[in-house]
């Protein structure tokens, strides 16, 4: 037994198809038309619609996406020009962002930043601990290549406790 033939003989058993039969023959087509009307309805919002929408998005993704690769292409030899020129100019680069997100990972709270006109930046650092004080000189220097140009270190009165005067270039 096929589908269609087992909803026909479901529907044909129902309570909705007796009360079609019940209406008067006038009124069948007007109810099959309003039902007609309805299923398509439904199709197209639950499934029509939301298929076409989702198909506009990922073709406006793609767009775009191969706009932004097109640009990329287009512009590879300049960025990497002026790639080149930054990582050749040490001093141009800025060391306040460097600085201060280096501190944060480590704990470390400055105290004041200062940067100079040579691009260097002079940090003073008060009452922190030493030994976290190095492991931040250290990160600098290793994962940022910012060198200590002058330290001058005192304790704070506390065993490990220092504060610290720092040029950093």
């Amino acid at each position: 037994m096929s589908l269609i033939s087992s909803v026909g003989t479901w529907f044909e058993n129902s309570a909705a198809h007796r009360w079609y039969l019940g209406r008067e023959p006038g009124e069948r087509p007007l109810i099959l038309a309003v039902l007609t009307a309805l299923i398509l309805v439904l199709a197209w919002s639950l499934l029509w619609k939301p298929i076409s929408d989702w198909r506009d998005l990922e073709a406006n993704r793609y767009q775009n996406a191969q706009e932004l690769w097109d640009f990329m292409q287009a512009n590879e030899a300049a960025a990497r020009a002026r790639g080149s020129q930054a990582s050749g100019a040490g001093s141009q680069r800025s060391l306040l962002p460097v600085i201060t997100r280096t501190a944060n990972v480590q704990g470390l709270r400055l105290n004041r930043i200062q940067p100079e006109a040579d691009g260097a930046v002079s940090v003073v650092i008060q009452a922190q601990a030493f030994n976290t004080v190095l492991s931040w000189l250290g990160a600098l220097l290793e994962n940022n290549s910012v060198s200590v140009q002058r330290i001058s270190v005192d304790a704070e009165g506390q065993p490990g406790i220092v504060n610290a005067q720092i040029r950093l270039l």
